[in-house]
């Protein structure tokens, strides 16, 4: 005979299967991130067990795939309502997803808009965005292009106000030079550099991945009420081997190394206490 636990628990399965096919968004990524972090800190998962399942999570696209990698540990409180946890709490029907499509791809948009449209002048001369945010990320990526005509780079470090870049002189890679921006470019010294060294592509940056993984940095740093304070894009500091990273650094200490296209590499906890 069926007792209401087991109905109550066959009814939640049913839900969590017919909504197992929807798309997951940058959010649920982050919040099962979130719940794989709090699951290595209490022990329930090694460091290594962590690392698969947060490359896991971050390249899922549907809620099945998420479950997959979380069904298996315990919920923290702070999590308990998340959609990647609870199947109730996702869209409710599959026709009303690009109409959230929509609203969320005008926000973002209208968000853009606001940039450029704030002040007057050429793109390259308005106040960005904050740009260590994906709005701001991208904001600086398009001024980048529209200033030098690439996306080649030696070294880009990107605060909220303000980006420090390094890239080869044009028509003499013997040598680099510096350039600020602060919503136009000024350019300041020159320096030698290796002439057979290939510059960073900034356009390989997968920003929507990247905009999701600084939403969690935090957390995954052990210091949830940190702020990402920078990011450094540059050759790996892994090996002379490895590809460019991306190095995103939190205030306090603590720090998270992803590859361009957002797959994680190393992290450094923050210090405590």
């Amino acid at each position: 005979m069926d007792t209401p636990r087991s109905t109550t628990s066959r009814r939640a399965g049913a839900s969590r299967n017919a909504k197992s096919a929807l798309r997951v968004r940058d959010k649920d990524r982050v919040d099962a991130c979130a719940l794989l972090d709090a699951a290595r800190d209490d022990g329930q998962l090694t460091e290594t067990e962590h690392a698969e399942r947060t490359r896991a999570a971050m390249n899922a696209r549907t809620f099945g795939a998420l479950d997959a990698v979380v069904d298996d540990l315990q919920i923290p409180a702070n999590l308990v309502d998340a959609p990647v946890v609870r199947p109730a709490r996702r869209g409710t029907s599959r026709r009303w997803i690009p109409v959230a499509g929509v609203v969320v791809a005008a926000a973002l948009i209208g968000m853009l808009c606001g940039w450029t449209s704030s002040e007057s002048g050429p793109v390259g001369e308005r106040t960005p965005p904050d740009m260590t945010t994906g709005a701001g990320i991208e904001a600086f990526l398009a001024a980048y292009r529209d200033h030098f005509g690439d996306l080649l780079a030696d070294e880009v470090t990107l605060f909220p106000e303000y980006a420090s870049i390094e890239r080869p002189v044009a028509g003499d890679p013997s040598k680099s030079e510096r350039f600020t921006y602060r919503g136009k470019f000024g350019s300041g010294s020159t320096t030698s550099r290796e002439p057979d060294v290939e510059p960073l592509d900034l356009g390989q940056v997968d920003v929507p991945k990247l905009a999701a993984l600084l939403a969690g940095v935090p957390r995954t740093i052990g210091a949830p009420q940190a702020h990402v304070d920078f990011l450094d894009i540059e050759r790996s500091t892994l090996g002379h081997d490895k590809p460019p990273s991306i190095s995103i650094h939190a205030d306090g200490g603590g720090y998270v190394t992803v590859g361009l296209d957002g797959e994680p590499l190393y992290v450094s906890k923050a210090k405590t206490g």
